[in-house]
């Protein structure tokens, strides 16, 4: 009964799963914790005991779009900023490790004869990639192929890449000792961060100024405000 109740109402299944996998995020384990992660591990099992048990289509898409969306505003400054210090060192870096992922799913692929659309699922998911996967997602259903296979590959691919990345940083810890405070500390004071964030609330009693936009008010008095 509550398998059928959940399938036909699947965004009561969102909020459930969201509502419980939110909470193991949080609970640490030492230091460590799975964070956002849970809500995924908490989906796959919530999707797990029967197919139909699955969220609207428009769903996947909307989320992609706020990702890219929030995650452009929030980094665009200072990635643009950091190829001013250390960002060409730190983005060669990254696609060297995103050539030599490449190169572990073809040998998978051969050695194991996958499909295409299973080989990129595989890709996307070991790197918790959720906007490469929609995009491929997207370019299977315009060639007319079955998605099942690379949403398939990607998830049972995620979760060893979630806990693959944790366990990376927990031993590069305890290897080279860092410490994340004074890297911290070093990081405010970086032009791609620049001051640290005041946040104030502010009454206006002056008609002229009410009246008036507050990029306006910031361009004319040299204001650093965003609202």
């Amino acid at each position: 009964m509550i398998l059928t109740f959940l399938i036909d109402r699947p965004w009561v299944l969102l909020f459930v799963v969201r509502a419980v996998g939110y909470p193991l995020g949080r609970i640490r384990l030492r230091s460590t914790s799975l964070g956002v992660a849970a809500v995924l591990f908490t989906g796959l099992a919530a999707g797990a005991p029967h197919p139909d048990l699955k969220l609207p289509e428009i769903l996947p898409s909307l989320g992609l779009v706020l990702f890219v969306y929030t995650v452009g505003l929030m980094s665009g400054t200072g990635f643009f900023a950091s190829f001013r210090r250390q960002g060409i060192r730190n983005n060669a870096f990254i696609l060297a490790v995103l050539v030599f992922a490449a190169g572990l799913v073809l040998l998978a692929r051969r050695m194991l004869a996958l499909e295409g659309g299973s080989s990129a699922g595989l890709f996307a998911g070991s790197l918790t990639n959720t906007p490469a996967l929609a995009s491929m997602l997207e370019l299977l259903r315009v060639r007319g192929s079955a998605p099942e296979t690379a949403v398939v590959a990607s998830s049972m691919a995620c979760p060893f890449g979630v806990l693959g990345m944790i366990l990376a940083i927990v031993l590069a810890q305890r290897l080279w000792k860092v410490d994340h405070a004074p890297e911290g500390r070093a990081a405010e004071e970086t032009e791609a961060l620049g001051q640290r964030l005041q946040v104030r609330t502010t009454r206006v009693t002056r008609d002229a100024a009410s009246a008036a936009p507050v990029g306006k008010l910031c361009r004319e008095h040299g204001l650093h405000v965003v609202s």
